[in-house]
């Protein structure tokens, strides 16, 4: 097998904007309510790199399920690299590939619930509804809302737990961070979804945009996220301080604005095709998603940073 395509596989800009965001997130706010004395340094670097993998694992699989949707897609033109499109690997390969970092991700996620028996149950819903998103049977892939019921639970979890195990401490401050980190790394997802829209309306993937297409729903989830970052605000306020909370609050609702700007801009691509007055919206929304992928990124990067500090 070819090293390229395991790299390719990776989509490197998607993994940093979910998996690795989201376990930098945890990471410093572990430093923060530990004040920098984590009480479990392996299992956390083991939970990251579970999650790491868990996303990892979903591009393959994902692209199993949509090599047909994909064969007929604009891929080149969209920037996007499938391996099996490209023939460089085959699905048995695929598989084998998917099949033997899950038993890596098992392996860890026994360790992890052996040292403490309450993961069990962000790993199995994790586990579970990655497969389940690209399960032939099930398709959770193909049917509307799965960014509220797989997008925004995950990436919370993701925060919450990492800083669960680092600090021993179960903070709600962490589940309203996790929640509006979620909403920032959901903008790209649903981009992503308002692009493919002709493709998957014609291939009867029925996702949240192709089910209700006149939604403005890149508009709306940054500007829900905007208020869980204002009630995260709030709760700072009480425990490091208004200006603190301050520094906090400024930067996370101008990311958000910003973000819902975007949104409002790929909502309007989608109507004008609607319409008929764009022949599509791949083209006009490309840079738009890579925009908000790499502000969210920017964005986790100084949540990790920022709490991180109040920590030392």
């Amino acid at each position: 097998m070819d090293p390229r395509t395991i790299v390719d596989f990776a989509r490197i800009r998607p993994l940093a904007g979910w998996s690795i965001s989201g376990s930098a997130i945890g990471a410093g706010l572990a430093l923060y309510l530990s004040h920098w004395h984590l009480v479990a340094l392996v299992p956390m670097l083991l939970g990251i790199i579970a999650v790491i993998i868990i996303q990892y694992v979903a591009h393959p699989l994902n692209d199993i399920l949509d090599l047909d949707l994909d064969r007929k897609a604009a891929i080149t033109e969209t920037m996007r690299i499938k391996p099996i499109v490209d023939g460089r690997i085959t699905v048995r390969e695929t598989k084998a590939l998917s099949f033997a970092l899950l038993l890596v991700v098992v392996a860890i996620f026994a360790y992890l619930i052996y040292y403490q028996p309450f993961l069990l149950f962000p790993a199995a819903y994790g586990l579970g509804v990655m497969l389940a998103y690209s399960d032939k049977r099930i398709r959770l892939a193909y049917r509307p809302f799965a960014e509220v019921y797989i997008g925004i639970p995950v990436n919370t979890i993701t925060v919450t737990i990492l800083a669960y195990i680092g600090s021993g401490m179960l903070s709600p401050l962490a589940i309203v961070v996790g929640i509006a980190f979620s909403f920032s790394a959901s903008t790209f997802f649903l981009s992503m979804m308002s692009m493919d829209y002709p493709n998957d309306r014609l291939n009867n993937k029925r996702t949240t945009i192709v089910t209700f297409p006149h939604v403005r729903w890149c508009t709306y989830y940054p500007l829900i996220g905007l208020v869980a970052a204002l009630i995260s605000s709030v709760l700072l306020v009480g425990l490091i301080g208004l200006l603190p909370a301050l520094v906090y609050a400024i930067p996370s609702s101008l990311v958000f604005i910003v973000l819902a700007w975007y949104g409002w801009r790929v909502d309007y691509l989608r109507e004008e095709y609607l319409s008929g007055r764009l022949p599509d919206p791949e083209g006009g929304s490309g840079h738009i998603r890579l925009s908000q992928l790499y502000l969210s990124i920017a964005y986790a990067g100084f949540l990790a940073v920022f709490f991180a500090v109040l920590g030392a």
